[in-house]
């Protein structure tokens, strides 16, 4: 049994439909990793950019707290509490509002970016298989399962190195904390943040790549498909060529017989005299020009010629014509300009024969 569970002779990349069957029941290759590192990354690049703003906030907010009572105004009545708390607001909000739709923005744009955006109402229904054990227990224990495990150990690895040398080489100054002002000791650990989350973002960011590729390569894996079931999904896609195959000769047989239908209306049936049989019609009122009504070939020529015999429509031998009519025009529609002066001595002798018949 392979990694993905029973692959056996599923050797076809998923199709199209495939993949969207699967991603309607939430199944998609999301790398969470990547998610999380990325989001991690544009938060320390975001607070090195407005993160002086945000902290000036906050200290301007604590200071007219602090300073309230002060300025001689009252908090003993709701406006006046309204008034500072919307003064609070209208100096925090706006580097808050930065920081919280930018790391939105990021953290959707990084999980859609992977998968595109698309609704299941699959994954949000309930179902019942979920209360199982034994589906849960197999969820925990699988390839996906490890890998998750795996990735979260070298991230453990990852943010332990990333903290020795950081911290390191700062050391000695953070175990003399206590002896600098608390300006310089705010800067100092502020600092050290800073560098802290840079750093981590920047390398949980490049390990999620792998588990982006990851996930991408097993998404595939796991849905591949049989010949037998690219054949079937094609069969439903296309329709079963059986079917088709007897929807076409149904049509086929429907075009025939109304076809047949307007051979007794023919005035004249050029003949091969075996193989071909095109049957002509000319109306001067309603024809610009000599029109088709019906062309066959072996078994269909030969319906056409006892036809017409029993219709008393006359059948004119001219091989070469017989055959290029046949293959140039269509049931329907008028001979080509080319075909003018072979049709017409055709015509022009069948009308002369109707004459002394008549």
């Amino acid at each position: 049994m392979g990694l993905f569970g029973d692959d056996q002779g599923k050797t076809e990349k998923p199709t199209p439909s495939r993949l969207t069957e699967v991603r309607n029941r939430g199944d998609s290759p999301l790398s969470r990793e990547l998610v999380q590192g990325g989001v991690l990354f544009v938060a320390a690049l975001l607070m090195m950019w407005c993160g002086e703003w945000l902290i000036d906030a906050f200290a301007q907010v604590l200071r007219q707290g602090l300073t309230v009572d002060l300025d001689g105004r009252s908090l003993d009545q709701i406006p006046g509490v309204c008034q500072e708390m919307l003064s609070a607001l209208s100096i925090i909000m706006p580097p808050f509002a930065v920081f919280v739709l930018t790391l939105t923005g990021a953290t959707l744009l990084i999980g859609y970016g992977q998968i595109g955006v698309s609704w299941s109402s699959e994954v949000i229904g309930f179902k019942l298989e979920r209360l199982n054990p034994l589906a849960n227990w197999k969820r925990v224990f699988n390839v996906q399962a490890l890998v998750r495990t795996g990735f979260a150990a070298i991230k453990l690895v990852v943010l332990v190195a990333v903290l020795w040398m950081v911290v390191g080489d700062r050391l000695p100054s953070l175990l003399r904390l206590h002896e600098q002002t608390f300006a310089t000791a705010a800067s100092t650990i502020a600092d050290l943040a800073m560098s802290l989350m840079l750093w981590v973002g920047a390398f949980v960011t490049t390990i999620a790549f792998i588990d982006f590729i990851w996930q991408r390569f097993s998404f595939a894996k796991r849905n591949m498909m049989s010949k037998q079931e690219v054949e079937d999904e094609r069969k439903r896609a296309e329709g079963d060529p059986a079917i088709k195959l007897r929807q076409r000769r149904a049509r086929l047989e429907l075009l025939r017989h109304r076809m047949m239908a307007e051979v007794p209306k023919a005035d004249v049936i050029i003949t091969n005299p075996t193989h071909f049989s095109v049957a002509l019609r000319y109306d001067r009122k309603r024809d610009a020009a000599p029109l088709v009504v019906a062309k066959g070939m072996d078994e269909v020529a030969l319906a056409i010629r006892t036809l017409a015999k029993a219709h008393g429509v006359p059948l004119m031998e001219d091989p070469p014509l017989a055959r290029a009519l046949y293959r140039a025009v269509k049931v329907g529609q008028t001979v080509p300009e080319r075909f003018y002066q072979a049709v017409a001595t055709v015509l022009g002798h069948v009308y002369r024969l109707k004459g002394r018949t008549a």
